[in-house]
């Protein structure tokens, strides 16, 4: 019987496709045993798109005399893969700035593919403020021979510390202790510390021991969130001094007399008398 070696063809292989027998790709009913030329990477007649170049590859099958070898050939092509990258994750804070996740991706990614779901910016532009915690799919489309391609960006949002929002406070300084949290709104995250400390060793404000100034509030941002700060600006006026009482004895003819030099202690000046005198004033 003569040798078959099938018959010839021609093949297009992506860049990245799986190896192939060669026998399997050649027209007709080829015989197994024969051999290949050039001479593959494998050492067989598989055929590895990644490794061996495009051309002609012979196969010949030797006949049995007084049969003659006959030979068929498979002309391959290759088409460059798609690479989409290798899959990648990107953390946001919630008042970060917009960002490409393709930089996200790994690899050596080709531009030119899409994003999907659909990112608001109508590209690969990602914006934390609008846009949502999601796994975000990168799609390089395929080329015949070759495949889509696909990678992955897994995003995450993370709220922003929230410290609230600046305030002032003005105490006695013979007034209450007064937790300083409390005037930075309701927004305001508990966790937080306030610089300079205060001898409470919280954030209670004790004007008796506490000197007045500006108090900030830090609220530490979890990564990548930047931290976040409030403050309470505190005056402490003095405790009002009227003096200590007192008393004076008048006659009706006595000269008139301003009562405040009747006062004893320390009184401070700038007072009201009541009930309002015929001077207007205290005399």
């Amino acid at each position: 019987p003569a040798a078959n070696a099938g018959t010839n063809t021609q093949v297009d292989l992506c860049s990245n496709a799986d190896s192939v027998d060669l026998v399997t790709l050649l027209g007709g009913t080829p015989q197994s045993g024969g051999t290949w030329s050039p001479a593959l990477t494998s050492g067989i007649g598989i055929f590895d798109p990644s490794k061996d170049s495009a051309g002609i590859y012979t196969y010949t099958v030797g006949g049995t005399a007084p049969c003659l070898n006959v030979s068929a050939t498979v002309t391959i092509t290759i088409t460059p893969g798609l690479n989409a990258g290798n899959s990648g994750t990107a953390t946001f804070c919630l008042d970060s700035a917009p960002k490409d996740l393709f930089l996200s991706l790994g690899g050596t990614p080709q531009v030119g593919g899409t994003w999907s779901p659909a990112l608001a910016s109508g590209t690969g532009i990602f914006n934390p403020a609008v846009d949502t915690s999601a796994i975000y799919t990168y799609t390089i489309a395929g080329i015949s021979p070759c495949i889509d391609d696909t990678a992955t960006v897994t995003v995450t949002v993370v709220p922003g510390p929230e410290a609230g929002n600046d305030s002032a406070l003005t105490l006695c300084q013979n007034s209450a202790a007064q937790d300083l949290f409390v005037l930075l709104g309701p927004n305001a995250q508990t966790g937080g510390t306030w610089s300079p400390a205060l001898t409470s060793g919280t954030g209670v404000f004790d004007p008796s021991v506490d000197t007045a100034g500006i108090y900030v509030y830090t609220l530490a941002g979890p990564n990548p969130c930047d931290n976040d700060q409030a403050t309470i600006t505190v005056t402490i006026n003095p405790v009002p001094d009227a003096g200590i009482d007192g008393a004076h004895l008048f006659c009706t003819n006595d000269a008139a007399q301003d009562l405040f030099s009747f006062l004893n202690g320390t009184p401070q000046t700038g007072g009201t008398w009541s009930p309002a005198l015929a001077s207007g004033t205290g005399v």
